[in-house]
């Protein structure tokens, strides 16, 4: 692990209801997954700019009609590196994380396979798969997705680089179209939402539920942490739905936004009554 990163993130350590050593194995994984996107970055630079202004421009994410290209080797070898250092930090999980390596390098578990499922939302067949090589399928649904979260944020960043997401007036991401949990404010008042999923950014208006679009104060609260300046949340009683706020300008900017969505986990648990999720 960098010393540079695990000291950025080594101050949330005490706001974050979650054991040390648990935290210390998410900062590899996301260490890892960094790594891995930017090696990525190149193979997505050939964007078809044009395609990409006319899907947002028609209020659509960008890979609800574009395809995202993943090479079957370059995702085989994320999931190598995500399972190998999980099965090296997660005693309990080390057995189960095992079968997988092996039944992929067997032929028993085809990741391409597995690919498609996750992308068309194939939970199924994901279970499926867990079923022959017999682990437990939220195991192999996470390191599924931790694998295949690098190729969205390499992807995210190259449209981001290439076009923008001025005029992006939805609270789903522009690229991946999921819905997000966590608004930041930057340090010069500005809103902005962030993709826990992709990492992309765009600007969205303050007081305005990122997952139903209602801006009406009868039924939006837009609430600060009365114990804790840093953070806030805003509660949409039209949909039911919440998101967290960090607030820069109080919370300041060494940490990387990647990690707000843990860093604000209690406000999680505080809404939910202690389950996450």
């Amino acid at each position: 692990m960098s010393s540079s990163l695990k000291d950025r993130i080594r101050r949330i350590y005490p706001d974050v209801p979650i054991d040390e050593n648990s935290l210390d194995v998410f900062v590899g994984l996301v260490e890892i997954q960094e790594d891995i996107a930017s090696k990525l970055s190149g193979k997505y630079s050939d964007l078809d700019r044009e395609k990409v202004r006319e899907v947002l421009s028609q209020g659509k994410p960008v890979l609800s009609v574009m395809e995202l290209r993943i090479d079957d080797d370059d995702f085989v070898s994320a999931v190598k590196r995500i399972a190998g250092y999980l099965r090296e930090e997660l005693a309990d999980a080390r057995e189960g994380l095992s079968k997988v390596i092996e039944a992929q390098e067997s032929g028993q578990l085809n990741l391409s396979d597995l690919k498609g499922a996750f992308m068309r939302g194939d939970v199924e067949a994901v279970h499926e798969a867990a079923s022959r090589v017999g682990v437990d399928h939220e195991m192999l649904e996470a390191v599924v997705a931790w694998a295949m979260q690098p190729f969205f944020q390499a992807f995210s960043e190259s449209v981001g680089s290439a076009v923008g997401f001025e005029g992006w007036e939805s609270g789903r991401c522009p690229v991946c179209g999921s819905f997000t949990r966590v608004e930041v404010v930057q340090p010069d008042g500005a809103p902005l939402l962030r993709c826990q999923f992709c990492g992309a950014e765009w600007k969205y208006p303050e007081g305005k539920c990122p997952y139903c679009g209602n801006s009406d104060k009868s039924t939006l609260m837009v609430l600060g942490l009365e114990e804790d300046k840093r953070f806030g949340v805003g509660i949409c009683r039209l949909c039911g739905n919440y998101w967290k706020i960090v607030d820069e300008g109080v919370a300041g900017t060494d940490v990387p936004r990647r990690f707000y969505d843990i860093w604000t986990l209690k406000i999680d648990l505080l809404l939910t009554g202690g389950r996450k999720g």
